[in-house]
């Protein structure tokens, strides 16, 4: 399993400071006085937090403790916990003593521990969550690679896009306590006790091991992260097992534990904690942990002290400065011509060849920052602009689809507006950070619990009255998607209500575009749902087209279009509908999962003739984890680029895993007449250029934006957000121009380049998700 690293990240986030605090509690708003104590306990008790979110894996592969372990995952065990804390402690001394606070903090982490290992094992009946969806997209299949790779791996990858500084330097173990414990659990004497010194011995073990895993485990993040984009790219915000899911689940769980604190557990049959799958049976699946050698401790890694009179085993490393080398240096991309003539397209300093001579910091540019100084809110994951109040000038809209909602102080995603007065005067200022709540003039609020508000949003006239709607998706709004649309009002801009909420299964993960299908000088509402099931086929995908009318409001469930998945057979995971995009005549669709055995997720885009909706041709990728499609981009009228974000580069003797490519079409080549037969095109017809990234898992092509109509002076923006060891680059380039320039973030992990969006004629939007753990 994910060990102390990934479980660690599920009770404990990096925060703005060095001080350690949790993704979990943090994102806990206690609604009551109660509540709040709790939550100040267990920010203020890192070192038992952190030891306790290891601890139900104390005993895997370690002195024939598997059971135990085991055992220490379920409810049962937490609640049998609970009540003896209740029964030894006065309730008097639960926030006045250290010890039984740390021992309580203690206790919640395990319950971390335990209800995140069930989204991320699948267990308890739970379907195409985070291993399996990675076995079914990267592993053929196969389960037990795809555990192996996802157990290890993600801790790696996990340290590669953290510093893990909130990692506590001390561990404290209530090993007397957890024996009382296990003495109850087992008090028909099924199982056997486990000793004092046992449990010493295996949680000192794994601490080295995780200190092991802080310093060196980045050097490993090359090997695992090479086998699967799924990895790479899903860990966070997988919607069934990513961190953002599990870490939610156990938010929620918080205040049911609270209230056995309070008032005492009750066992039941299944015995059942905060959610229905988080239950322990005689038939519960194991967690199937995979054997993970522990290190021998050594004095020079760790100092040991068990204090016999409150039963405490602490735990510290030895800080001692080390530097681990800087394995993944960031090099400029490759534009390579349609006729494979290579030539570096980005000058380089003769003494610095990693440093890229024209690669601006951001700051010296001319612009202004959005941000929130909130943990996990992430401000920016979708920008765009529109008239929301007819008055002729540009808005913008940002989604924050992790931000709480005010009232209710539920995850349920926020959209920010800002109206064209405001923007102007930001820019006057020429502030560098500005808090966007202080300074948007319409804040839209979701109503869904961990329903992602505004994780994709599209301008459109909806009702055919000359002023910009703005349409909100709310992808996982109680396991089947939604789409609101609010109203643009001359001089008044967006309601606060929806004039149309959408709802279906068949809009989860949605994908929002505005395309005029039916030719009447309206665009209408395209919707993209890649993570749709098909025929029981799990992540088939589909498009549903609702037309924009002038009477139209309340509630549609039916779409007046829907394009199929052309791929009949072996449809599972191709995610079509991950990209939509409109070409003068022609819709283009992507299905980047798309794979053509035995190679996986070579991608695929899919041609449209707007009019009958009959399929006129077919590009497909060409190598594994290519994912050619992911992004597609156009000045609708010459030029199309399609980006393949995890592809393998290939530059001289050099291979670059997961560098990604961006290639660039002429339309008229591309779409050139063709007979009823749906054509296969080859990946180079009509290809002018092909953008090559030069940076291990930098994933060029992660977002694109073309700009100018004149072909003199039209080019592109491509981002790079994991390039810069994740800090984030964004290239700008010319068509035809011997340059290309590049803007660099010098903020740490921030993924700058997550998103990129025009906003109007001569400025660009470029969002960092991870902007100091925020978003900007």
């Amino acid at each position: 399993m994910l060990k102390s690293l990934l479980v660690a990240f599920i009770i404990t986030i990096q925060c703005l400071k060095l001080n350690a605090c949790g993704i979990s509690i943090e994102n806990f708003v206690p609604k009551t006085p109660i509540q709040e104590i709790y939550k100040k306990d267990i920010l203020e008790s890192a070192s038992y937090s952190q030891a306790g979110s290891f601890f139900p894996d104390w005993g895997y592969q370690c002195l024939g403790y598997n059971q135990q372990s085991e055992d220490a995952h379920w409810p049962t065990f937490i609640k049998t916990a609970v009540n003896y804390i209740r029964e030894v402690y006065p309730v008097s001394r639960f926030h006045t003593d250290e010890h039984v606070k740390g021992l309580i903090s203690f206790v919640f982490a395990i319950m971390s521990h335990g209800m995140a290992d069930v989204k991320w094992h699948s267990l308890a009946g739970l379907s195409d969550y985070f291993i399996v969806a990675m076995a079914n997209s990267d592993f053929h299949g196969d389960t037990k690679e795809s555990h192996l790779a996802a157990d290890a791996g993600a801790e790696f990858t996990l340290r590669h896009s953290s510093h893990l500084s909130y990692l506590n330097e001390t561990w404290h173990v209530p090993v007397k306590d957890m024996i009382e414990i296990y003495k109850r659990l087992y008090s028909s004497g099924e199982q056997k006790v486990p000793l004092a010194s046992h449990i010493q011995y295996c949680m000192a073990a794994a601490f080295a091991a995780s200190k092991i895993d802080v310093e060196f485990g980045k050097l490993m993040f090359g090997y695992y992260g090479s086998k699967s984009p799924f990895l790479t790219e899903e860990l966070y915000d997988y919607y069934k097992g990513g961190i953002q899911d599990m870490s939610a689940s156990v938010t929620d769980c918080y205040p049911e534990l609270i209230n056995a604190f309070e008032h005492g557990a009750t066992r039941t049959e299944p015995d059942t904690l905060c959610a229905s799958y988080f239950y322990t049976s005689l038939g519960n699946t194991s967690c199937f942990k995979h054997p993970k050698q522990h290190h021998t401790e050594s004095q020079e890694l760790i100092y040991k002290f068990y204090n016999p009179i409150t039963g405490v085993f602490t735990i510290t490393a030895n800080t001692g400065e080390k530097e681990t080398p800087d394995e993944n240096l960031s090099l400029p991309p490759i534009v390579q011509s349609g006729h494979h003539e290579e030539r570096l397209r980005f000058q380089l300093p003769t003494d610095q060849p990693n440093k890229a001579k024209k690669c601006y910091p951001l700051q010296q540019g001319n612009g202004i920052t959005l941000t929130i100084p909130l943990s996990s809110a992430r401000v920016g994951h979708q920008t765009i602009s529109g008239d929301f109040n007819g008055n002729g000038k540009l808005d913008m809209a940002i989604s924050a689809p992790y931000h709480n909602h005010a009232t209710t102080q539920e995850q349920t995603g926020t959209v920010f507006i800002l109206n064209n007065t405001v923007m102007m005067s930001l820019w006057e200022e020429d502030k560098h950070d500005n808090d966007i709540r202080d300074v948007s003039t319409t804040v839209l609020q979701g109503g869904v619990n961990h329903g992602r508000f505004g994780w994709s949003m599209v301008t459109i006239d909806m009702n055919k009255d000359g002023i910009d709607d703005l349409a909100i998706a709310t992808p996982f709004s109680n396991h089947q998607g939604m789409i609101e649309i609010y109203f643009g009002k001359a001089n008044f801009g967006l309601g606060k209500n929806p004039g149309i909420r959408i709802q279906s299964q068949d809009l989860m993960a949605s994908i929002l575009a505005a395309i005029d299908v039916n030719q009447d000088g309206y665009k209408d509402l395209v919707i993209g749902c890649p993570l749709c099931s098909v025929k029981n086929q799990l992540q088939v995908g589909s498009v549903s087209i609702f037309y924009s009318k002038e009477q139209v409001s309340g509630v549609l469930t039916q779409a007046d279009v829907v394009i199929e998945n052309p791929n009949s057979e072996s449809a599972a995971y191709d995610h079509f509908g991950e990209s939509v995009l409109v070409v003068k005549d022609t819709i283009l669709i992507g299905a980047p999962g798309y794979s053509m055995n035995p190679k996986q997720r070579v991608g695929r885009v899919y041609a449209f003739d707007m009019a009958t909706k009959k399929l006129k041709w077919v590009i497909s990728g060409t190598s594994e984890f290519q994912q050619f499609g992911r992004v597609l981009a156009t000045d609708n009228n010459a030029i199309v680029a399609i980006s393949s974000p995890s592809e393998e580069t290939v530059i001289g003797l050099q291979k670059f895993w997961q560098g990604g490519s961006v290639r660039i079409y002429d339309w008229q080549r591309l779409d050139s007449k063709h007979d009823d037969i749906v054509t296969h095109l080859h990946m180079e017809q009509g290809m002018m250029s092909v953008i090559k990234g030069r940076t291990n898992a930098g994933h060029l092509g992660e977002s694109l934006s073309v700009f100018g109509h004149d072909q003199q002076q039209a080019g592109i923006w491509i981002g790079e957000p994991m390039s810069e060891q994740e800090n984030g680059r964004v290239y700008r380039w010319q068509f035809g121009s011997e340059d290309i320039e590049c803007i660099k973030n010098d903020q740490v992990l921030a993924r700058f380049g997550s998103q990129i969006n025009s906003f109007g004629a001569d400025a660009i939007c470029i969002t960092s998700q991870r902007y100091g753990q925020n978003a900007r």
